[in-house]
């Protein structure tokens, strides 16, 4: 018997410790199958992700390639705080289709009225108080006889003298202008029709040739003042042609 001291270590001889060490090299190979597997598992949870992005970003190419026309952003327009004349602007502006003339509504009036007076063609007319005589029903007895034309409508004394002088001028040259009316407004933005009395600002467009040569445009903003008459019609009372591009014949 030994005394005082540990037993030797037990050592495996034979089949047995051949037993152990097939023990040892299975859990090895398990573990690593484990690990492997693991590390799949990562690789595949990194991949899909990667997939993912992969698909989506092919169609949104396939998208744009579909529809190349990129959707507007922005709507057009004038800036805020800008101001203009009454009315379109000249560039896409259009008359409005002249026709019957309903004397009961002031801007109707008003753009009949000095479409008529402020036109005029030297070729044709008969001198230059022909504008005024052809606006004669829309215009007040003091306004017309303020502008020369007579109460019987006779031909005004303008038409004689240095007028008369331009006048032939004018024909000589094959002169003629045309008045297009494009939009009214009450001055001020203040609608004074219920008063029998109201101040209209026009958005005018004068188209004037002289001979052969193009047409020259030009926009002007003149104001009209109207009144009521007693059968509920209206008239011109009264002009302010202060922005208006040259005088026309018959202002």
């Amino acid at each position: 018997m030994i005394r005082g001291g540990s037993a030797p270590p037990r050592r495996w001889t034979g089949p047995r410790r051949a037993t152990a060490l097939a023990q040892v090299m299975v859990r090895v190979a398990a573990a690593r199958r484990l690990g492997r597997r693991a590390e799949r598992a990562r690789t595949r949870a990194l991949l899909i992700p990667m997939l993912l992005l992969v698909v989506l970003a092919g169609c949104g190419t396939f998208d744009r390639a579909a529809d190349p026309t990129p959707s507007p952003s922005v709507t057009t327009g004038p800036p805020p705080g800008a101001s203009q004349a009454p009315g379109p602007p000249l560039a896409t502006a259009t008359a409005p289709v002249t026709g019957e003339v309903d004397r009961t509504n002031p801007a109707a009036v008003a753009a009949d009225c000095f479409t008529r007076w402020q036109s005029f063609d030297a070729r044709t007319d008969s001198g230059p108080s022909a504008g005024v005589e052809r606006a004669r029903d829309c215009l007040t007895e003091d306004f017309a006889a303020s502008l020369g034309a007579g109460a019987t409508g006779a031909t005004g004394a303008a038409d004689g003298g240095a007028d008369g002088q331009a006048w032939q001028d004018l024909r000589a040259a094959g002169t003629r202008s045309q008045v297009s009316v494009l939009a009214t407004t009450p001055l001020g933005g203040i609608d004074t029709t219920a008063t029998g009395r109201v101040v209209l600002q026009l958005n005018v467009r004068r188209e004037s040739t002289t001979g052969s040569e193009a047409p020259v445009a030009t926009l002007s903003t003149p104001a009209l003042t109207l009144l009521r008459q007693t059968d509920g019609t209206w008239r011109v009372a009264g002009a302010d042609l202060a922005s208006v591009a040259g005088d026309a014949p018959g202002r």
